[in-house]
């Protein structure tokens, strides 16, 4: 479970990250953060819990953020579910956060809509993926 941990402190820090400079004046996407989160839930099979966005990440673009930290264990996987204001905040933070995030966490970005995934068990990496790439 350590990688879990690790991917789980990534998370945290992709919430700091997301209020550095992430800045874009592009148009918002249609995808709510309550339809990626269902998606997000059905295909990774566990539910997903609003996290607290700070004040500077929400001015710079977080519109939503989701995940399982506290059943992480039990779930056997880490899921982290980011939405921004648009494609051009998702894409910078991305960038961001694929230079910090462990090898052994996917990260799947389409359009605002961002996710880190970890598997420490059954592996649901594949339908996560889909499931955001359908957004």
């Amino acid at each position: 479970m350590r990688r879990a941990a690790v991917v789980g402190a990534s998370l945290a820090a992709t919430l700091s990250i997301a209020a550095c400079g992430a800045g874009s004046s592009a148009q918002s996407s249609d995808v709510t953060p309550a339809t990626a989160k269902t998606r997000i839930e059905r295909a990774a099979h566990l539910q997903l819990t609003a996290e607290k966005i700070p004040a500077d990440a929400r001015e710079q673009g977080l519109r939503a953020s989701y995940s399982n930290a506290a059943t992480a264990v039990k779930d056997k996987q880490v899921v982290g579910l980011f939405v921004m204001k648009s494609a051009g905040v998702a894409g910078k933070v991305s960038d961001l956060v694929r230079s910090s995030a462990p090898e052994s966490a996917q990260l799947t970005v389409n359009g605002n809509v961002m996710v880190v995934y970890a598997a420490a068990g059954s592996d649901r990496g594949a339908a996560v993926a889909r499931a955001v790439n359908a957004l």
